[in-house]
This record gives C-alpha cells, sequence and structure tokens, in this order.
C-alpha cells in the first residue's frame, strides 16, 4: 500500500498545513472554504496524491467541530494528530449505550491514515441490536476512534491515487463517548460568526477533493508542455509542439483548466458565501453545488484525456507523469462526492422530485 513519503508530511507539518482549517483562536490558520480550496488545488498542480492526503488530514478538525466543544479544542491543541475519516455508515453499526455508543465494524478508504491519531468511523446506529430510525430514516452516527483500537485491511490496489494509503479499518467493540459523537443529518446549531457552522456537512466536504482534479489537470497541461518542445515522435522530423493536432490539444485543454478551475471556484465561493450571510441550504441549493463540483472534476478529466491522446507513449509509460496525472483523475471521478452518479440526483431534485440518496 502507498502513501505520501515521510519527508513530506513532516514538510507539511512544519508549514501548518494540516491546521489551515483549525480557527485562529485556537491556534489555526482560521481560513475560509475558498481560501483552503485554492490551498489545495495549488498543492495538486505538483502531485494528486500529495494534494488529497492534505485535503483529507486538513478537513479533520472541520469534521470535528461537530463534536463537543471541549473534544475539539483537545484535537485542535493535540501537536502533529491528524484525522483519516469516513463517512461512509453501511460498513459498520454504533450500538446506543449509557452515555455514548459502541462501535463495530470498517470504515473505508481511509486515505492519510498512515499518519493519522484517529479515525472518524461512520455508522448505522441501532438500539438493543436493531438499526434505529428517525422519521423512516436509519440514524447514522459518526465517532471518534483511537487509530490503534482500528487495523489497517491493507486494502488500497488501485490504479490510480495510489500514495493516499486509503485503506480500509476494522474496530470491534469501541466504546466512544457522546460527546465525541454526532449525526451528519443533525449538525450542531450555528453560533457566533462561525461560518462553518452555518454550513450542511455535504456542502462543506467535496471543495477540496474536486480541486484536486483541478490542480491535477494544470499538472498534466504544464508537463505536456515540457514534452512537446522537446519530443520528436517516432517516425517524424519535426517536434510534437509543431503538429496542428498538438496545439489543438493544448488550447482546448488550456481553456477546459480554466472553465473547470471557475466553475470550481464560483461553487465554493457561492457556499461560503450562504453561509457567511445565514442563508438556509434547501435541496435545491445543495443540487446546484454539486453540480458545480462534479462539473469542475469532469472538465478537469476532459483536459487531461486530451493531453494523453496526443502525447504517445509517454502518456502510458509506467510512472511518467503523465501516465500519473490520467490515472489519479480517473481514480478521483470515482468518488462518490465526485462521481457522475451525483448528476442523477441532483437532477432529480432540480425536477422537483425526491432526490432518492440521503447525500446530494
Amino acid at each position: 500500500m502507498g502513501q505520501v513519503a515521510p519527508a513530506v508530511i513532516d514538510a507539511f507539518h512544519d508549514a501548518e498545513l494540516f491546521s489551515v482549517l483549525i480557527p485562529a483562536d485556537h491556534g489555526g490558520s482560521g481560513l475560509t472554504l475558498p481560501e483552503s480550496v485554492e490551498l489545495f488545488e495549488r498543492v495538486a498542480r505538483f502531485d494528486a496524491s500529495t494534494a488529497w492526503t492534505l485535503v483529507i488530514l486538513a478537513d479533520g478538525p472541520m469534521l470535528a467541530r461537530s463534536f463537543a466543544d471541549d473534544v475539539f479544542a483537545a484535537i485542535c491543541a493535540a501537536p502533529k494528530a491528524l484525522i483519516a475519516g469516513t463517512l461512509n455508515p453501511v460498513t459498520a453499526r454504533a450500538e446506543q449505550i449509557d452515555g455514548g455508543y459502541v462501535f463495530s465494524g470498517t470504515a473505508s478508504y481511509l486515505s492519510g491514515s498512515a499518519y493519522a491519531s484517529w479515525v472518524l468511523a461512520s455508522a448505522l446506529m441501532t438500539r438493543d441490536g436493531e438499526l434505529a430510525f428517525n422519521d423512516g430514516r436509519v440514524e447514522i452516527r459518526c465517532g471518534l476512534i483511537p487509530i490503534d483500537r482500528a487495523t489497517s485491511l491493507d486494502s488500497w490496489n488501485v490504479t490510480g491515487m495510489r500514495a493516499t494509503g486509503s485503506s480500509d479499518y476494522a474496530f470491534a467493540d469501541v466504546k466512544v463517548e457522546a460527546s465525541s459523537t454526532f449525526s451528519p443529518f443533525d449538525p450542531r446549531p450555528a453560533s457566533g460568526a462561525d461560518v462553518f457552522a452555518a454550513i450542511p456537512l455535504w456542502a462543506k466536504l467535496g471543495g477540496g477533493l474536486a480541486a484536486v482534479a483541478v490542480g491535477t489537470a494544470r499538472n498534466m497541461l504544464d508537463r505536456f508542455l515540457e514534452l512537446a518542445a522537446a519530443k520528436v515522435p517516432t517516425g517524424n522530423i519535426t517536434r510534437l509542439s509543431d503538429r496542428g493536432s498538438t496545439q489543438i490539444a493544448v488550447g482546448e485543454a488550456f481553456g477546459l483548466c480554466q472553465a473547470a478551475r471557475a466553475v470550481l471556484m464560483q461553487t465554493v465561493h457561492a457556499i461560503w458565501a450562504r453561509g457567511a450571510a445565514g442563508e438556509s441550504f434547501g435541496p435545491l441549493e445543495l443540487a446546484e453545488q454539486r453540480i458545480g463540483l462534479v462539473t469542475a472534476v469532469r472538465l478537469a478529466a476532459r483536459s487531461i484525456d486530451l493531453l494523453h491522446d496526443a502525447a504517445g507513449m509517454n502518456a502510458v509509460t509506467a510512472d511518467d507523469v503523465l501516465d500519473r496525472c490520467w490515472r489519479d483523475v480517473h481514480t478521483m471521478t470515482q468518488h462518490v462526492m465526485l462521481s457522475p452518479a451525483r448528476y442523477e440526483i441532483a437532477g432529480r431534485v432540480m425536477l422537483g422530485l425526491d432526490p432518492g440518496a440521503p447525500m446530494i
């Protein structure tokens, strides 16, 4: 199972990049959502897996805001302590007990887990061994588990994003106090000037991940420009850059990169502005935001595809940057928050239908 090099993680700690979403009064940088997305996009211009790992681990404190105040403060104060988490509840159960919950099961796709101190596990809630329902919907509970109470299943064997180390983790009978849990459908009420508290969980997440795809597209473009200026394709006497087809591919790919970044930033700025204004996030607003993020990723992937086709054998040489960018972006498009399947759910909302899924 791959992972980002320890020296890179140490450098991120030294630069305090993992604390960019921790409020300033808790010792962090206190970046806004759009500011953090810009940062993640710039890191992704160098490497997708590195940026993805940064996004996941830096997002941990944003999720931890949903815990009790003293738990959140302790997480922020812990030196070099990071959270690797999942919001997929179907492979775990949380049995409600006096004062808390007992978590058992599996947490899936824990990116950056090799460097995490805690697992944020999501589970279907049970009472007396039976699934708990509220208004006809099964209840979900997210809880904080020390990572030494979980076991890596070494399950991350994939085509792209290999260095994210997104292994599944198993855990059994781990007691978690109620103060270290929350429901993703029942966020804490907004208070004071905390804009993040006014934004639903699903709207806060996804922007950073989409930024990795957008940054990866720019990395692909920059590396292709270097290649085209030097490569003379087999059977030719002119450089790759002299081909009309290459010039068209570069022009269109650059335009798609610009469009992807514009849609991404427009979407996250709209989310932040709505939260700052204290406006509600209804299904329609959530659908529009999800469409924006998925579209940014789709545009980025299309840009990479164009350059992949124009690069020749360099695009399929194992461990070449062009090959890695292509594999990485197409792995990203399978993430539940970035998948084209979100279009169907968002489209249902825009047509006035029930979304048919708990997450828009």
